[in-house]
């Protein structure tokens, strides 16, 4: 086989990778193992790609050693290694591959972004933040850069994020991960159409249905965690309303105002948010609400109860001015029941 003829299954090769069609792509590279012993180094390096490509981090690994041996001094070579072992939660092992990357090439901007990416993973939040500006520094037109400067500074500079996101999407509108990191920025913020248009964004022009769905189920479990943690209030200080109305002998009327208070500060906040989802997903707003109560069925049963709790609340202190107590009485019992849930739950999710 000639020299052009290689250039040509390599070539080839690539673009089936590319195009998601790894196992053919792998019998072209492993036929040319064998006819290019020469070239392994880049062969291996070709295959070390298409097995990370087809999520499989134990052979990329492989594949990306042998092209590190027969390669010593190319700097790919040891950035798709650092891949493999990042694929694998092996960090401090990239760490050093990425390293030997930077030595060999102090410019490239590729690996001062997955440096990032390993300090981040690593916990090392200002080393990350410090990569991730080089990598910016270093290729200022790139939109991947500046989504993952942001993505880092999230936690600790949410002013300092936003710009940074904002240079990526000036760069690039339709940047998925910078639309889908600024949905998620916004909802911190607690910018509830900012987050909804964002996640809208995201939803058109990404090309994972799956984090799309992610996305816009996220504002869809904020408003029932809105509806969620605005009980748990009332209950609260209705309970303490009660003890204290009883105890000083006043009048039971006033045990309206923390539920017309927390109700209203409840609900105003849940309207926002399904005013802000109605607003960015016009006219597919009941085609997502049945797809999220088809895939998270606990929740919609949750909201559906949380509602109820609410309507016998307001139903048990209108009976309570009568002279009764036993719906109010089984509405604060079941208050008090997901209460207890709510922190079971939480200690799961922390476990």
């Amino acid at each position: 086989m000639s020299d052009d003829v290689y250039r040509q299954e390599m070539d080839r090769a690539d673009w089936l990778i590319d195009a998601g069609q790894y196992e053919r792509a792998m019998q072209i590279l492993t036929r040319l193992l064998a006819n290019y012993p020469d070239e392994a180094g880049s062969i291996y390096m070709a295959l070390s790609s298409a097995h990370g490509s087809a999520n499989r981090p134990e052979e990329a690994e492989a594949a990306a050693r042998r092209a590190v041996a027969a390669l010593p001094n190319n700097p790919d070579a040891h950035w798709l290694l650092a891949c493999s072992l990042i694929a694998q939660d092996r960090e401090p092992e990239a760490e050093r591959s990425l390293r030997t990357a930077l030595d060999l090439a102090p410019e490239d901007s590729q690996v001062f972004h997955l440096m990032s990416v390993t300090m981040a993973g690593m916990g090392r939040t200002e080393e990350a933040e410090f990569y991730a500006r080089e990598a910016v520094r270093l290729s200022p037109g790139s939109a991947n850069h500046h989504t993952l400067l942001a993505r880092v500074q999230m936690h600790t500079d949410a002013q300092a994020a936003e710009a940074s996101l904002q240079e990526a999407l000036a760069l690039e509108p339709a940047h998925a991960s910078a639309l889908l990191h600024l949905a998620q920025l916004r909802q911190n913020q607690r910018d509830h159409v900012g987050a909804a248009k964002a996640a809208a964004a995201y939803a058109a022009h990404t090309s994972d249905p799956i984090q799309a769905r992610e996305a816009v189920d996220s504002i869809f479990l904020s408003t029932v965690r809105a509806l969620h943690l605005g009980l748990l209030a009332c209950v609260a200080l209705m309970l303490m309303s009660a003890a204290f109305v009883w105890l000083v002998n006043l009048p039971t009327w006033l045990l309206l105002l923390p539920l017309a208070l927390c109700a209203t500060l409840t609900f105003r906040v849940v309207g926002r948010r399904v005013r802000a989802l109605r607003t960015a997903f016009a006219g597919r707003g009941r085609i997502m609400t049945r797809s999220f109560i088809r895939r998270h069925r606990l929740a919609t049963a949750w909201a559906l109860l949380l509602l109820l709790t609410w309507l016998a609340l307001g139903a048990g202190t209108i009976q309570l001015l009568m002279g009764g107590i036993a719906i109010l009485a089984g509405a604060f019992g079941m208050g008090i029941l997901m209460l207890i849930g709510g922190m079971i739950a939480a200690r799961l999710s922390m476990d």
